[in-house]
Formats: structure tokens, sequence, C-alpha cells
């Protein structure tokens, strides 16, 4: 699905069929006596949560709404979140950070492997004066594009290996 397409109503539908598939896997596993696997998907399914309630702290919307819509626009990608943030103000445009992202993930899925996994495990830090937003791609990429230009009010960085990129924007 692209970002384009992606209303309030979808994206409504797309947690709901997450969540629900948590609590089926849950009830299975309870059927099935397995206490233990039932707990450990709660637990899982509990934490995601929280790390994506925590971003409203970072206080960039559309950035929020690009990191927790991520998994169902960019398919291509599994996402793991990590957040570490405390509320302060934020000089970035929102708007510009969040569109930046979109293009560097577009550029990137132009020379994914389909027969290949990809996964994505994003860190986001923030400080009461700085914020970062880091991306690592486990997976076989071939010639990574170059970043898009950076626009004013943040920065950007990239980190190549073997079959890991990794993309850091931050800003004040």
């Amino acid at each position: 699905m692209g970002s384009d397409n992606l209303t309030l109503g979808k994206a409504l539908k797309f947690a709901r069929h997450d969540f629900l598939n948590d609590l089926q896997l849950m009830l299975l596993y309870l059927d099935l006596d397995k206490t233990s696997e039932a707990r450990k998907t709660l637990m899982n399914t509990t934490e995601r949560m929280r790390q994506l309630s925590m971003l409203e702290k970072l206080r960039l919307p559309e950035t929020e709404v690009w990191l927790t819509t991520f998994e169902w626009r960019h398919t291509v990608f599994s996402k793991e979140l990590q957040c570490h943030i405390t509320a302060g103000e934020r000089s970035a445009d929102d708007a510009q950070v969040a569109s930046y992202l979109e293009r560097l993930i577009n550029n990137l899925k132009t020379i994914v492997d389909p027969m290949e996994e990809y996964r994505v495990r994003i860190t986001v830090n923030a400080s009461e004066t700085h914020w970062s937003i880091q991306l690592t791609i486990d997976g076989p990429l071939k010639d990574v594009p170059p970043i898009p230009m950076v626009e004013n009010g943040f920065e950007v960085s990239e980190k190549k290996q073997d079959k890991q990129w990794t993309f850091t924007i931050s800003g004040q």
C-alpha cells in the first residue's frame, strides 16, 4: 500500500487487524495449554504498544504517524521500534522530516530483492533539546542510492556494512 492511499480509516483497520491477530495467537496458546507462550505474546504486544504510545512525546506528529504506519505502507520491511523519548520542543519542520523519511525509504525500495527478507530496527531517541531517529536495515542491499539532499532543520548520516545499512536523522 502506498502512503498516498492510507486514510485514517485504513490505519485503524490495520491496527485492529494486528491487535486481533495477537489476541487470537494468545487464545491459541491458551487452548493448547502453552501459558508461557501466551504470556510471552501478551508481553511482546504490550511492549510494542508502549513503544508506539511513547512516540507522542516526540512532538513531531507527522513523523509519529509515519513511524506508526511504516510497516503497513512499506510491506517489504518488518519493523522493530525502540523509543527513549523525553518530551521537549522541536524546531525541525515536522512535515519535512516525515517527507524526507518517506523519500528515503522509497529510494531503498527500488533496490530491494523481493525474494529476500528485510528487517528495519527503528530507534528514536529524544532529550528536551535534541532528537534522532535511526533506521538500521538488515538484509542484502546492493547499490544503495545516495541519500536525498538534506532539508534545512535537521542532519543526516549513514553507515554501510555488508548486509546492514544504518541511517540517522537528527535535529533540535
